[in-house]
């Protein structure tokens, strides 16, 4: 795979003059990825956003005929929760994953929530809630020392992922941001915020 590291500096100077960043390339896996396994991560291979003190995430994104697999490590000393559900959940710890085409987009906010536990909101330009897992979204979110690892499997069957051309060759813009809560009920900060200051890189789905 090609060297496609977004350092968290070269991002921040990209934000402040409006520019997107590096191309991020994700690979065609052989078989499908199981969640709580090992997933095909790679340092050289990672889109990624940390503040000066070391808080901050790296994600990877794979898919093959079936799924797009997104794999999330966020570096944080605050604990893991959420007690907000459905539409609120980006208001404690929650990952946000936006891509769009032209004006066409979907959002997907993910979380493990006290009231319901895993649940993905699907926003742009209608919002759908569900709990996961279900037909089309797996959901596994653990605590580390570093923070906590969250691995979701996507279902190209579901009509938000089916509008994107998801194949060899294909391309997307891509924003991400984690929410970061130290009790659960709101957010102390936002890691990276390229959803919410609108800041896209190109997402290149590569064999």
């Amino acid at each position: 795979m090609k060297k496609t590291l977004v350092f968290a500096g070269v991002l921040c100077l990209l934000l402040a003059f409006g520019a997107t960043a590096l191309a991020y390339e994700a690979p065609k896996v052989d078989k499908p990825l199981v969640l709580g396994e090992e997933w095909p991560v790679w340092e050289e291979d990672v889109y990624s956003s940390f503040t000066a003190d070391g808080a901050g995430w790296n994600l990877w994104v794979f898919w093959d005929d079936d799924n797009v697999y997104i794999q999330y490590d966020v570096y944080t000393d605050l604990p893991l929760g959420n007690k907000k559900t459905e539409r609120y959940i980006y208001d404690a710890d929650s990952l946000e994953w936006e891509i769009k085409i032209l004006t066409n987009r979907q959002k997907w906010m993910i979380a493990l929530t006290e009231a319901k536990g895993y649940e993905v909101v699907i926003r742009y330009p209608d919002r759908e809630y569900y709990v996961a897992p279900n037909e089309f979204h797996q959901v596994l979110i653990v605590e580390t020392d570093f923070g906590y690892r969250g691995q979701v499997i996507l279902s190209q069957k579901h009509w938000a992922l089916a509008e994107f051309d998801i194949s060899a060759g294909a391309e997307v813009q891509m924003a991400v941001q984690v929410n970061d809560s130290k009790d659960g009920e709101e957010r102390t900060r936002i890691l990276g915020g390229f959803v919410d200051s609108g800041a896209y890189s190109p997402l290149v789905f590569t064999e």
